[in-house]
Parts: C-alpha cells; sequence; structure tokens
C-alpha cells in the first residue's frame, strides 16, 4: 500500500505544505501511469520478484482563474523524477508555470487542461498531451546548467 499520508511532507530539505490540498498525484515510474487519489486514499501495488516500483507523489496545485490542475513531475527517465526539478513558480494572472530544470530528457506534468503552448528556454517546443500528461523533450542548456521550461494555458 501506498499512502499520501506516509509522507513526511514537512521534514524534507524543501517542505511542501499540504494544507488545503483535496488532490494527490502518485506517478509510478516503471508503468509510467499517473494516479489521482484524495490524501487520505492509498494505492495497492503488487510487485513481481525481482522488481521494482518508483513512485513520485506530490500535491496537486490550481489555478484559480480557471480551475486548471497541475503538478510537476519532473524528468521521467531520471530514478529521482523531481529532483530534476530546481525552481517551480506560477503566474495565475497568465496562467502560465515556470520551472527550472537540470539535466535532460523526458519531462512530464500532469494537467487537467491541454496548455496552448510550451516553451524552453523562451523557444516554443513540440509537446504531447496524453492521459492528462504534457510531454516534452529537455535538451542540454547551451548557455546555462538549467533550462527553464514554460507552460501557457
Amino acid at each position: 500500500m501506498a499512502k499520501p499520508k506516509d509522507i513526511e511532507w514537512i521534514h524534507n530539505k524543501n517542505p511542501i505544505s499540504t494544507n488545503g490540498v483535496e488532490t494527490i498525484v502518485m506517478y509510478m515510474f516503471q508503468a509510467k501511469k499517473l494516479v489521482l487519489i484524495k490524501p487520505s486514499e492509498s494505492i495497492e501495488l503488487s510487485l513481481e520478484p525481482f522488481t521494482f516500483e518508483l513512485l513520485t507523489v506530490s500535491p496537486v496545485k490550481i489555478f484559480s482563474k480557471k480551475l486548471i490542475q497541475f503538478v510537476a513531475i519532473g524528468l521521467v527517465n531520471m530514478l529521482n523524477t523531481g529532483e530534476a526539478i530546481q525552481s517551480l513558480s506560477f503566474n495565475d494572472d497568465a496562467i502560465s508555470v515556470q520551472i527550472g530544470i537540470r539535466g535532460t530528457g523526458e519531462m512530464r506534468l500532469f494537467a487537467s487542461e491541454k496548455p496552448k503552448a510550451c516553451k524552453t528556454n523562451g523557444e516554443e517546443v513540440v509537446f504531447k498531451y496524453e492521459e492528462s500528461m504534457v510531454v516534452i523533450q529537455v535538451e542540454w542548456p547551451s548557455c546555462s546548467s538549467m533550462s527553464l521550461v514554460e507552460y501557457l494555458f
């Protein structure tokens, strides 16, 4: 069983407030599957011998203007998907999310609606929207150690 309430949200290097959170995202690394649950719920996992599953667990954020839900999952080609996320800010007026990413690979973001556009370092990039996930490829930045990815809703 995997339960969001078992996570020590405030005892991390970067504490996460879960006050008022109504929905939690659990992303399964091996299955590449996303599950939405309430903070009090749990999911059951069955594993075959010599196999594993990694979960990225995060509270859902909501843009108040359009009630769009989102969660930055991270670079899913890394074992610790969320570690690639160096910064995250969102603009409720512009309905956009900016994420600083360190690394390269497949970036995923849960979004309850398809974005109008995605940009990496100011350049518009091709993206896929499948099963409520926005998928883009993040390349190594040419001028700094971090890429700035922006999602416009």
